[in-house]
């Protein structure tokens, strides 16, 4: 659950927390570190490295698609929130200190912001 609340957090844009979802507490670490930096290549690169073995963690898709908006590939974004829309699950993530939402919403909300961007 740990995994799943404070990851979710760069999915919603909020506080960062080094427990991100990555393969290790060291890449986790390493994504935090990343994002904060703004290097969305490098948080990238990590996200995608952890998704390749847990391909369905519908949290590691929210930050990667987070992460892809963040870096001006929103296209790409809306691809993999539409994704996390088709899954079966539908974990409640955090996205404050004690708000949580469910992670249709939240990539409905997030599609919803990438297009209303672009107008």
């Amino acid at each position: 659950m740990k995994r799943i609340v404070l990851s979710a957090l760069i999915a919603a844009g909020f506080a960062l927390s080094p427990a991100l979802a990555a393969s290790t507490p060291e890449a986790g670490t390493r994504v935090y570190d990343a994002v904060q930096k703004g290097q969305w290549g490098e948080a990238e690169k990590l996200l995608r490295q952890s998704l390749s073995q847990n391909p369905n963690d519908t949290v590691g898709m929210l930050n990667l698609a987070y992460v892809l908006q963040n870096s001006g590939r929103g296209a790409e974004a809306v691809s993999i929130y539409e994704k996390v829309l088709q899954q079966d699950n539908n974990p409640a993530v955090a996205i404050g200190e004690s708000d949580k939402m469910r992670a249709k919403v939240l990539a409905k909300k997030r599609i919803g912001s990438i297009y209303s961007a672009q107008r």
